[in-house]
């Protein structure tokens, strides 16, 4: 953290010079050592941010933020500019869909994403499968976690030192670590394990049922990595989500009905269920950096109107984290991960959500093929339906993650009032009204 009345770093919510509290952190920046092929993460406003602390020569300016490109992905990358294993030996990172090979750049299209089919690709990574190694990979990684020790260090000090500050004031059975498989939840989990040398801490899972495959296996392996934690599952019984695009249309980035459904209101059941009228504490993996929306969330939340539950507080230990920070750490720290990460995701969320990008839309074509296909037949079944004249091209554009209302489905013109199981509660109705009231209905 960053003190800004001592101008100081410290790894402490408050300030031991000043009393302060110190919510404020200086931008993170990636700069690159040519003589050792790495990046190196600096605050803006560090003394040493242009010298390499292996080498001591010169870092320069190379990102505001990298993640890791894992052997899986970089053949991939290779495959589409018709170079297979090309970079094998070399130090590849991205951003976003900017790549960077010993530090220079190139873009990733969607015209590459369009350029050969999934069969072509699938077969091609199966052909140069074996010769795929991850020995260059690990030198680089190797290097990159000792050049960033004191960052990492630094990280888990003041994670460290957050988590039991937060924790202080509760009961252990009273904090709860929300687990979704994702790198972001994983970083979290182990970070309040290790700050308060408590492997039995409740960990919540919430099953979607729209997880990628690869997210499954992980949390079953995190079980099985994790006698002793409380696992729990939170997942909608009730309704299939196919049954619920057919009645009432697919989500879209305006209208994700599946968040509620399949996500937010399971997970606030299994809550209800076991901490109705407990304070509770619930460790979030939220980063500032990841969008818009969360930038202007606060590291710690206890608002009625924010958080799952009345007497719930939510804090982030990794507020301030960017994604380089979270691959050092899972890397540095030698802990397990979703293997999705390894193929080029860069979230693991629902794997068909309106809020993915055309990247991770490729990536499912190619390692979820099945699943791909069925979902693009249904929306164009769909596109079809409520009258669209180019069904393909409403789907393959991304259009229909745009829609709005419920123009052309035949539940929101026959239906006056409509009635489902509560996501949130055990025993409650959601009521759908498609009129408005009157005095008449309040009578």
């Amino acid at each position: 953290m960053w003190c800004e009345k001592c101008k100081h770093d410290t790894p402490h919510s408050v300030c031991e010079l000043c009393g302060s509290k110190t919510e404020y952190e200086p931008t993170t920046e990636v700069h690159w050592c040519c003589n050792c092929n790495i990046p190196v993460i600096r605050m803006e406003n560090s003394a040493d941010r242009d010298i390499c602390p292996i080498c001591g020569g010169e870092a320069k300016y190379l990102a505001s933020d990298l993640r890791t490109v894992f052997p899986e992905e970089r053949l991939l990358i290779e495959i589409l500019f018709d170079k297979p294993l090309a970079y094998l030996h070399d130090s590849v990172w991205a951003n976003n869909n900017r790549y960077y090979v010993n530090g220079k750049s190139f873009t990733i299209s969607s015209k590459h994403f369009k350029k050969f089919s999934p069969e072509y690709i699938i077969n091609k990574l199966e052909e140069y499968r074996s010769q795929n190694s991850y020995a260059d990979f690990d030198k680089h990684i190797s290097r990159f976690i000792e050049a960033n020790q004191e960052r990492l260090h630094y990280r888990i000090d003041e994670a460290h030192s957050f988590i039991r500050q937060e924790a202080s004031n509760y009961p252990t059975e009273n904090i709860v670590l929300s687990f979704s498989g994702g790198k972001d939840s994983t970083v979290t989990a182990d970070l309040a394990v290790k700050a308060m040398s408590e492997p039995s801490l409740v960990h919540i899972f919430g099953n979607t049922t729209l997880e990628f495959p690869l997210t499954i296996k992980y949390a079953e392996r995190f079980r099985n990595d994790n006698p002793l934690a409380i696992f729990r599952t939170a997942i909608n019984r009730e309704q299939n989500f196919y049954d619920v695009c057919e009645d009432i249309g697919p989500p879209a980035r305006m209208m994700r009905w599946c968040c509620s459904m399949f996500k937010t209101g399971p997970i606030t059941r299994i809550l209800n269920r076991y901490y109705r009228d407990k304070n509770i504490l619930t460790f979030y993996g939220i980063r500032k950096c990841e969008s818009v929306s969360r930038s202007k969330y606060n590291r710690v939340e206890d608002n009625a109107e924010s958080v799952k539950i009345q007497k719930q507080k939510v804090a982030s230990p990794i507020f301030y984290w960017a994604d380089i920070d979270i691959w050092l750490y899972i890397l540095g720290e030698n802990i397990d991960f979703n293997d999705a990460y390894r193929l080029g995701y860069d979230r693991v969320g629902c794997w068909c959500c309106p809020n993915n990008n055309e990247r991770a839309q490729f990536l499912s074509s190619i390692y979820m093929p099945e699943q791909y296909q069925k979902w693009r037949e249904f929306l164009i079944g769909f596109a079809k339906r409520i009258g669209k004249l180019d069904p393909e091209v409403y789907v393959d554009t991304g259009k229909w993650k745009a829609r709005q209302g419920g123009n052309g489905v035949k539940a929101a013109e026959d239906v006056k009032i409509r009635y489902t199981n509560c996501t949130a509660e055990d025993h409650a109705k959601v009521y759908r009204l498609n009129r408005p009231m009157d005095d008449e209905f309040l009578v």
